[in-house]
């Protein structure tokens, strides 16, 4: 069995009535709920829901299956994975009473993304391109270090586990070990002009009650790869954390998409305090890997075409 399994599993037999009541949650001096602190999110729970899957907990046996079922989907995209030694994921997400969460996605309720025609096709002509790798332009933006888990929505992989909040009476500071990424939310804050895009868009936050809700809009746009149809993107994001212990937030996003999702999705996971240390996580775009990949696509190509059946 696996150990953190174990650890997680008694978090949610303590079930929701274990949360502290708004009363016994730690405050700033101006009274909101305290965020300070370094979180983790190491959840093996994947954002959708694996395929051959339609229950929305499992337990018992079926939740180690389900644990390493992911764990072997994980190791077939190349993630070196190995449960029983490495540190990046704990087990799956309680769901109370002994389950656990199949998917992060909430809704829809199969633990999908409702994807667009087009958001499959782009997906199916980005991962040719990508497994060419003829030129740098044509990897994903993750592996170009120009996109990170730290931006809006928050993500879980093995290189964001770790998060630092700051917050002040008018900002929020959220520090991402992956990719090192900061994000500064101003709260109530004017909204920038509508001409400054950016990858991480603009976010402006608001406490209603004891949740601090962040609305992130002015997203850039994605880039179609070469030879797909031009479209029209508008992303929204809207993120809530709410303290529902003092070593315990809930995050939960909706993410609204108008050219890859048909609905919004809707996903919440559980973010506890640690006393681990961030590390540094440097990345930079033309780093020896892309070289790697490029070098390593060329000699793929020179052993393709050096088999028999392939010489004139």
């Amino acid at each position: 069995m696996w150990k953190p399994m174990l650890v997680l599993a008694a978090l949610a037999a303590a079930g929701p009535h274990a949360y502290a009541q708004a009363s016994d949650i730690p405050r700033t001096a101006d009274g909101r709920p305290d965020f300070h602190g370094v979180w983790e999110s190491r959840w093996l729970t994947p954002f959708e829901r694996l395929d051959g899957t339609t229950e929305a907990t499992v337990s018992g046996d079926a939740a180690l299956a389900y644990a390493a079922a992911r764990t072997k989907a994980l190791q077939s995209e190349g993630v070196a994975l190995h449960p029983d030694e490495d540190f990046d994921f704990t087990g799956l997400l309680p769901a109370g009473d002994g389950a656990f969460r199949t998917s992060l996605i909430v809704e829809p309720g199969d633990g999908k993304r409702p994807q667009t025609q087009l958001s499959k096709d782009l997906g199916a002509m980005g991962r040719a391109i990508r497994k060419a790798a003829e030129n740098p332009e044509g990897l994903s933006n993750d592996e170009r270090c120009m996109s990170a888990t730290g931006r809006a929505p928050l993500g879980v992989s093995p290189g964001s586990m770790y998060r630092q909040i700051v917050q002040t009476p008018g900002h929020v500071l959220i520090y991402t070990e992956d990719q090192m990424v900061t994000r500064i939310i101003g709260i109530d804050a004017a909204p920038r002009p509508d001409a400054l895009v950016s990858l991480a868009g603009d976010s402006v936050a608001a406490w209603e009650g004891d949740t601090l809700v962040v609305v992130t809009t002015k997203i850039r746009p994605q880039l179609a790869p070469p030879g797909a149809p031009a479209f029209d993107q508008q992303r929204r994001v809207t993120e809530r954390f709410s303290l529902l212990a003092p070593d315990r937030i809930s995050y939960e996003y909706v993410l609204e998409d108008s050219a890859m999702l048909t609905a919004p999705v809707r996903v919440q996971y559980d973010l506890l305090r640690t006393d681990q240390i961030i590390y540094e996580s440097a990345c930079h775009e033309g780093n020896h890997s892309i070289g790697g990949m490029m070098l390593g696509a060329r000699l793929a190509e020179q052993a393709h075409a050096a088999k028999p059946e392939h010489k004139p």
